[in-house]
């Protein structure tokens, strides 16, 4: 990775409030994987990986053509798939794929130590690189954190 793609890491209170958001949405969607069929569990993984398709395609056109984003279009660009999703399959198959999206991103932020908003952690795991888009809770921790250093 070159320099200017360079991003610092996440300091420990952001991972461990990443990692700890994970182990909860895990914890939530678990028994719902539980109780649904074979099926059901295939629904709510294809809308989780739809979400993931749709992150890496807004990754890879992030670092082609607009590496640097305005901090509130970043927020909007971030989390717009994922409330999209969440709030048209509010307690459906949907919601659940979202929630599963979410849980993964986070776990996987968490352990990368990636900063920013963590749904990008995941095409970032695919293609090395990371995109700094900004996240309305993590950011400012992030932040915060790096001044306290």
């Amino acid at each position: 990775m070159d320099p200017k793609n360079t991003i610092s890491k996440a300091l420990p209170f952001g991972r461990i409030l990443r990692f700890a958001f994970g182990v909860f949405f895990v914890t939530e969607v678990w028994p719902v994987y539980m109780d649904v069929t074979m099926d059901g569990a295939l629904i709510r993984l294809g809308w989780a990986l739809g979400l993931m398709i749709i992150y890496l395609l807004l990754h890879l056109f992030i670092l082609k053509f607009t590496p640097h984003f305005n901090s509130v279009i970043g927020a909007i660009l971030a989390f717009g798939p994922l409330l999209a999703v969440f709030f048209i399959g509010y307690g459906g198959p949907a919601a659940t794929g979202a929630l599963t999206y979410l849980a993964a991103a986070l776990l996987i932020a968490a352990i990368r130590g990636d900063r920013g908003c963590e749904v990008m952690s995941v095409p970032a795991l695919f293609t090395g690189k990371h995109t700094h888009l900004a996240c309305l809770l993590f950011s400012p921790i992030d932040w915060c954190e790096s001044k306290l250093k």
